[in-house]
């Protein structure tokens, strides 16, 4: 007896249990042989998962939606590229499943793992160095110029702090510069951030939206934006994009589902949670292709095969930038320990951003150059008590939001 997704249970199943609601109220009996009626019923009332008799199904075994040859090869597909996958763990086998139903409904769409390879391979490198690994460090140290955050922006972030500041000041202050205004705008209205009302003023977006959640938005498009001349060769910068957006949208709405009272933080938080990869893209290309071709084909974490290159791995270089253009101190922690999690003064979000790294990964959302997908923290995840089925919807929030934004944002 498993418990099992709803989405997967067919008529004529048998419960094993009793099901209830998410209030403890009492919905169907033990025993009952399930009709289409009862299962969309079940979904209407929101269950999640049923426990049922007479199979050994799992997360991973089947998904009856597809032919055993397409949902073999996708479970195989997946495993391969998730080294760290625990299969008594119950988080860690609906990954999987989730993986594997997102690469069975596109696989010709996503590549293979011998096609990566060799698209790496292919890939010219653009200048090798005599010496490794590197110390990116010591160009953010060093009085060598870096991108940095205009002045409207600073004069935004400062004034959004002042609780004195009025809301109209702060729409002066950005109807004063047409590309902050236009960017704002784009943001407030897209689905990404969550609103059902159009914005079609600065004055509206303060009043309801909050000055410091528009400026905290506005600090990570601005830092985005001083990266725009990254060869293609070494990655697409608008794949790019789109996994730190879905990385940005996953950890938002996993943090409503655990009753944060400002998500729009841990959006901004996931948005720039690869910021020391965009500044190791920037100035060390040839040993970013290396650390990813390294990754492919050792089946090692990409964090992990920057070591070969570097002295530090893009989470402790990116919070570096994060003190260095003073943003606040939840993004930076969160930054550095997006990948450990239990590490972090912020361990709530910084285990809401893993797992949203991990979901956007698995379900090639994007690329950020993440060939392996990364086992998320399992213990921290455990912590939060969140009902596992979120992850598949959180999956398909992400995907839908970030087509939404491509729509929008890049052409």
């Amino acid at each position: 007896m498993n418990n099992i997704f709803l989405e997967n249970i067919r008529p004529g199943m048998v419960l094993a249990q009793d099901v209830h609601d998410c209030n403890g109220r009492f919905l169907l009996s033990k025993g009952l042989n399930l009709s289409e009626k009862h299962l969309r019923i079940l979904k209407i009332w929101g269950v999640s998962e049923l426990a049922v008799c007479g199979s050994d199904f799992n997360a991973v075994d089947i998904d009856q939606q597809f032919s055993s040859k397409k949902w073999k090869k996708a479970v195989s597909m997946v495993l391969r590229r998730f080294p760290d996958h625990e299969p008594r763990n119950d988080t860690s086998l609906k990954l999987v499943n989730i993986f594997a139903q997102q690469y069975s409904r596109n696989y010709r769409k996503v590549l293979s793992f011998f096609d990566r390879l060799e698209i790496l391979d292919s890939s010219a490198p653009l200048k090798k160095r005599s010496a490794y690994p590197l110390d990116p460090s010591s160009i953010i140290t060093d009085n060598v110029k870096l991108p940095c955050v205009p002045q409207i922006f600073k004069q935004f972030f400062d004034a959004s702090q002042d609780l004195r500041t009025s809301s109209r000041y702060l729409t002066e202050l950005v109807g004063s510069d047409p590309g902050l205004s236009a960017m704002l705008l784009k943001l407030v209205n897209n689905s990404a951030f969550g609103l059902s009302l159009r914005i079609d003023s600065i004055s509206k977006a303060v009043k309801i939206v909050g000055a410091r959640q528009l400026s905290m938005l506005a600090d990570a498009v601005s830092v985005f934006s001083r990266f725009k001349n990254i060869s293609p060769k070494i990655i697409n910068m608008p794949d790019f994009w789109k996994h730190s957006l879905a990385c940005a949208v996953g950890a938002k709405t996993l943090a409503q589902h655990c009753g944060l009272p400002d998500p729009e933080n841990i959006f901004v938080c996931g948005l720039l949670h690869d910021l020391g990869r965009l500044f190791m893209l920037t100035h060390y290309p040839f040993e970013i292709l290396g650390s990813v071709q390294a990754s492919a084909k050792e089946g090692s974490k990409l964090h992990d095969a920057e070591k070969l290159f570097f002295h530090l791995d893009h989470a402790a270089l990116g919070a570096m930038l994060a003190r260095k253009w003073q943003l606040p101190d939840k993004i930076e922690q969160t930054i550095r320990y997006h990948h450990h999690p239990y590490k972090s003064v912020y361990r709530l979000e910084a285990t809401l951003v893993n797992m949203a790294d991990t979901l956007s990964i698995g379900c090639d959302i994007g690329c950020s150059g993440n060939f392996i997908i990364p086992g998320p923290d399992l213990d921290s995840w455990t912590r939060l008590k969140l009902d596992p089925y979120i992850l598949s919807q959180t999956a398909k929030i992400m995907q839908s939001q970030v087509d939404n934004f491509e729509k929008k944002f890049f052409y």
